[in-house]
């Protein structure tokens, strides 16, 4: 939403799975039922959402599979290269998104997107006889993750110690273990060599099986469930309008017979809101296609002609130096058709095309994190702006509501973590609505 992002890479043409997006919140997890008792039980009658970003999107559903009536309306459509959520890398591990509640909504995520996996029962032959790239017509996928450290001691993140985090299979492990675990699991599962990274001095990893969404074919299988919601009264997502302020946004809830409005433009709500404490985190990624993507010799491990089907992609994160560092992670995720290699987090800056001496950069990671990119087919590059704020803003506007007559919910600045909290924060909005 307002040209949050830049993307080079062809958008495709735009079918996504019918299946519908179901998933029982557990017990454990109904934080937002007891949520919503603090606030007025009657609801809304009928509620327009702005944005179709992930957050725009999932706010829509929620409201709908609660029976409230829904208009959803965005300048731009969820694949136009402006909206960020299309060109992210679909990774779920919070990021990025300092909020007392950051977990909460990750984890009642996490619960419905392990739901939504190819292959969330490693232990299934019939899953297990399929190979990766059978899977990349799926919303999620399961992959390995793995974060390098050189410090033996680095403090493991709250969400790895969560009583709800069970299904990430969390490890902390010496490079020697790591590198025996990814010969000994359900099946391989590929890491830059092992002498690359010994050399460049790490020492330790952690090691989890999580989620990761094709945002692209999520967004259209979200916008598809909205369109055809019989609980759905108006669906516009090429107005070319954008609004400059809240009041403009009101008056068309109005117009459109709303008493309710939520507000999900993410970066658009800097001006929207007059809310200088939103900065765009900006974000650098390379694309290579994946069912091609060529591998170095004496990569561990080494496939063999009896293990190649099994071989699978795996996510590898890097945070601190050589390699990377917090605001030039380098990074690489298997996202659907794609390897997305980033990257960066750079707050504030404002550059809407990739740099060469950035690509030159990423194309380096993409080397060391295993890929021969001479002989790998470069797809795409993308440039976003995450949303990012020193705490996410999700909360009624009293203020504006009290004045207004329409019931007004603020949604946006989660930083990098927009696809990690999403399912979380469009109930808790629905739950304020």
């Amino acid at each position: 939403y307002y040209l949050t992002s830049i993307d080079t890479m062809a958008i495709g043409d735009g079918k996504s799975e019918t299946s519908t997006l179901t998933a029982e919140l557990p017990t454990s997890l109904s934080t937002a039922t007891s949520l919503s008792s603090s606030y007025p039980t009657a609801m809304t009658s009928k509620v327009l959402v702005v944005g179709s970003g992930v957050i725009g999107l999932r706010t829509a559903q929620e409201l709908l599979r609660r029976q409230i009536r829904v208009s959803l309306v965005s300048p731009q459509h969820p694949l136009h290269p402006s909206t960020c959520s299309m060109g992210a890398g679909g990774l779920w591990m919070p990021f990025h998104c300092e909020d007392s509640r950051t977990d909460r909504w990750s984890f009642e995520t996490l619960s419905e997107l392990n739901s939504l996996s190819s292959n969330s029962s490693p232990g299934d032959s019939e899953v297990q006889s399929k190979s990766d790239h059978s899977r990349h017509g799926s919303l999620v996928e399961m992959l390995p993750a793995v974060a390098f450290k050189r410090n033996g001691q680095s403090q493991i993140p709250d969400w790895a110690t969560d009583i709800n985090s069970k299904s990430l299979s969390f490890q902390h492990l010496s490079i020697d273990d790591l590198y025996k675990e990814s010969k000994s699991r359900y099946s391989q599962f590929r890491l830059p060599r092992k002498d690359d990274i010994e050399a460049a001095g790490y020492s330790h990893a952690w090691l989890f099986q999580t989620p990761i969404i094709d945002a692209p074919k999520m967004l259209m299988h979200m916008l598809e469930e909205i369109e055809t919601n019989q609980y759905t009264d108006h669906v516009d997502i090429e107005t070319n309008k954008y609004y400059t302020t809240i009041e403009e946004m009101i008056d068309e809830a109005k117009a459109l017979g709303c008493d309710g409005l939520v507000n999900c433009t993410g970066m658009g709500s800097k001006q929207l809101c007059n809310d200088n404490s939103l900065v765009g985190a900006r974000g650098v990624l390379l694309h290579y296609d994946r069912a091609s993507c060529v591998w170095r010799e004496k990569q561990e491990p080494v496939s063999t002609e009896k293990n190649a089907e099994a071989m699978q992609d795996t996510v590898i994160l890097i945070e601190e130096p050589p390699y990377g560092s917090e605001t030039m992670p380098c990074y690489m995720i298997p996202r659907g058709d794609v390897i997305a290699v980033g990257g960066s987090y750079l707050e504030g800056d404002e550059e809407r095309s990739i740099r060469q001496t950035e690509r030159e950069r990423v194309i380096e990671n993409a080397q060391a994190m295993g890929i021969d990119v001479e002989k790998s087919k470069h797809v795409g590059e993308w440039v976003g702006f995450r949303p990012s704020r020193p705490t996410s803003r999700l909360e009624v506007d009293e203020k504006v509501s009290s004045t207004s007559g329409v019931k007004v919910v603020h949604s946006y600045g989660y930083g990098g973590s927009g696809w990690t909290v999403f399912v979380g924060a469009a109930r808790e909005a629905a739950s304020l609505m």
